[in-house]
């Protein structure tokens, strides 16, 4: 079985099926520039997202760990039925806030009355799809809460992070 076929044998409850037409599925930022080089990182975090549903992409500051995961996520994206989400957290300075980021990316409706990641890993529960959490490093802890949280929530759910260092949290690849 493939690394995108692996992903897609575990599935507990269907959700809205998007048409092959429906480019984009997600709110993956659209690139600008042709992606060269590195299939083998690809194949690699590729293969890290068949086998663990937490993958977190590390380096230096400007290596490119964001347009990696970009890649990947745009490669895999039709491998999850409720697509691939990006959720840039680069200009958050509250860890806290991390979830509340999260749910205005996936676009959660109705986090009134409801603790924000509540609603979020309800809104998740029943979909199959990936996460890219970008720039962690300087949220961490809110970061490792809110997959931990989302992970054990959402059987149908892959995170591939970016940081600079792990988030620490059981069952990640780095």
């Amino acid at each position: 079985m493939s690394a995108i076929g692996a992903i897609g044998a575990a599935r507990r409850v269907p959700a809205r099926r998007r048409s092959s037409n429906e480019i984009g599925w997600g709110n993956l930022p659209l690139e600008l520039t042709t992606f060269v080089g590195r299939r083998r990182q690809v194949t690699e975090a590729k293969n890290l997202l068949a086998a663990a549903r937490l993958v977190t992409l590390t380096g230096a500051g400007g290596v490119g760990k964001t347009r990696l995961a970009l890649q990947v996520a745009a490669t895999m994206r039709q491998a999850f039925e409720d697509g691939a989400w990006f959720v840039d957290l680069g200009q958050l300075r509250d860890p806290a806030m991390v979830a509340d980021h999260a749910a205005v990316a996936l676009e959660v409706p109705d986090l009134s009355g409801r603790p924000p990641l509540t609603a979020l890993a309800e809104h998740l529960a029943g979909r199959r799809l990936l996460m890219v959490l970008d720039n962690c490093e300087h949220l961490l802890d809110g970061c490792a809460l809110v997959a931990e949280t989302l992970l054990r929530n959402s059987p149908g759910l892959r995170i591939l992070a970016t940081s600079r260092e792990p988030l620490g949290v059981s069952g990640e690849a780095v």
